[in-house]
């Protein structure tokens, strides 16, 4: 299964086609991802089994988004039917890309709670306590940053694993094994057009962070603070989803871009 290499400024097509993806059919995005969040953030909440939930039934989902933006670049609608879209095509592989998945993040965190947990639980006391010492807090901070940084680099590995899997598997009909393997490979391969791609994605959450800020310190001064935060809650959930849709759908642009082009990029 070959993929290709493509330059930094597909970084570029990947962003805006994602956002135009979004804004041919944004009502039918914004409930599904709305949905799709809702009850993950619901599933979280479970103790100890929500969180395996959430890994085992997410790359379906993603599956399910990935048809959705090849049926809107067909001319189709997006409809209800595409949040179980992917479970229908190919449930076990998928509930096994999520399995592989967790099982990686698991390992990494197992290694952090051995290896560092004395350290991380009198850091959690001093910042619940009141009268803490500064300089105690700061060193304490400095002593998980290394393993934090493992921590954030086991959770960039997995990302970058799981990126393509669910389209590799649902298109390609890859083995969850080899789906995360490809996945990784591609993103390894083209780094460059993934990072100009994360930048514009900061960029874009930058602007719109700001841009909230400045309308509810604005709504403060007129309607004060109850007027403001509910507002602020009324905007935020829809920016979010979105960002994560615009997120779902220029995941399927790299796919294809990635995956499906012959021509040299």
């Amino acid at each position: 299964m070959n993929f290709r290499k493509c330059n930094p400024l597909y970084g570029y097509r990947w962003f805006s086609e994602g956002i135009k993806l979004f804004i041919r059919q944004p009502w039918p995005w914004l409930a599904l991802v709305g949905m799709t969040t809702l009850l993950l953030l619901v599933l979280s909440l479970l103790p100890v089994l929500g969180l395996i939930g959430v890994f085992l039934i997410f790359p379906g989902i993603a599956a399910g988004f990935m048809l959705a933006s090849r049926d809107e670049l067909a001319g189709q609608p997006i409809s209800f039917n595409h949040l179980s879209a992917g479970f229908k095509a190919a449930p076990q592989p998928l509930l096994a890309v999520g399995g592989l998945a967790f099982a990686g993040v698991f390992l990494g965190m197992l290694v952090f709670a051995l290896g560092w947990h004395e350290e991380f639980m009198r850091l959690l006391e001093l910042a619940r306590s009141q009268a803490s010492d500064q300089a105690a807090l700061l060193l304490a901070m400095r002593e998980l940053l290394i393993p934090s940084l493992l921590m954030l680099s086991v959770l960039l590995l997995m990302a970058m694993a799981t990126w393509f899997a669910p389209a590799l598997v649902i298109f390609k009909q890859a083995s969850p094994r080899d789906a995360l393997r490809l996945s990784f490979k591609a993103q390894l391969k083209n780094i460059w057009p993934f990072l100009v791609y994360a930048l514009l994605m900061l960029l874009l959450d930058a602007v719109s962070s700001f841009a909230l800020r400045m309308l509810v310190s604005a709504l403060q001064t007129i309607g004060g603070e109850q007027i403001a935060g509910t507002v602020a809650m009324l905007i935020s959930f829809p920016l979010l989803c979105a960002f994560l849709s615009i997120t779902f759908a220029s995941a399927y642009v790299s796919y294809l871009d990635v995956f499906e082009s012959n021509q040299p990029a």
